[in-house]
């Protein structure tokens, strides 16, 4: 991928929640919404828990707490997240998480940084031709996930938190029920995999019986 770091989780959440692949133009107006919001703060947690920036541990008041170390990020949208726990004067459970992270601002802000999208305010500007190239790249691999083809670890745990958030039919309009039925399937089977493994697992347990239908 052509940039100067690896996209995280949620930047690639927010590129194909709001950007077309084919023209780069904006699908929506750049708002959030609550369910987007929900996606986007698991994708920062699984994001977190990789880089081993948070923790999902059992405290003296919860089973499941996230707790945050003291190790910053290198990614601006990741270490606001991270910091926002820090500050919490007590524990703070998956399901917190998940209703107060999902700001994207930094995260808008760093795409721009990366050269992936222009920097206007008002409109939200379209990307940029390597935002266009990176999205189109990483839509491939989406889509094969999606069709249960060979597919990337990276964009198999996209395609997870996209269906564990109830998002996914943003991103893809099935009209064939059959089709749909099919893929619902699928993914049904690799998120049920995918929420049994470690931290970031717990982090999509919690999202696929927590998400806000839209």
């Amino acid at each position: 991928m052509p940039t100067s770091r690896t996209l995280s989780v949620a930047e690639e959440l927010y590129l194909v929640l709001h950007y077309d692949p084919v023209t780069g133009e904006l699908l929506r107006n750049g708002k959030v919404n609550g369910s987007e919001a929900q996606v986007l703060s698991a994708a920062k947690l699984v994001d977190l828990i990789e880089g081993g920036r948070v923790a999902v541990e059992r405290t003296r008041t919860m089973r499941e707490a996230i707790v945050a170390t003291e190790q910053v990020s290198d990614d601006a949208a990741l270490d606001e997240a991270r910091a926002l726990l820090w500050r919490q004067s007590k524990d703070r459970s998956i399901t917190w998480g998940l209703s107060n992270l999902g700001s994207s601002t930094l995260l808008v802000a760093g795409l721009v940084a990366l050269g992936l999208v222009v920097e206007e305010r008002k409109p939200l500007a379209p990307l940029t031709p390597l935002g266009a190239e990176v999205l189109r790249e990483r839509r491939e691999q989406l889509d094969a996930a999606w069709l249960g083809e060979p597919a990337d670890e990276r964009a198999q745990l996209v395609a997870v938190v996209l269906f564990a958030g109830k998002v996914w039919r943003n991103v893809y309009l099935v009209r064939d029920r059959s089709e749909k039925d099919s893929t619902v399937a699928r993914l049904t089977v690799l998120t049920e995999r995918a929420a049994r493994v470690g931290e970031r697992g717990k982090v999509i347990g919690r999202l696929l019986a927590d998400a806000v239908t839209p």
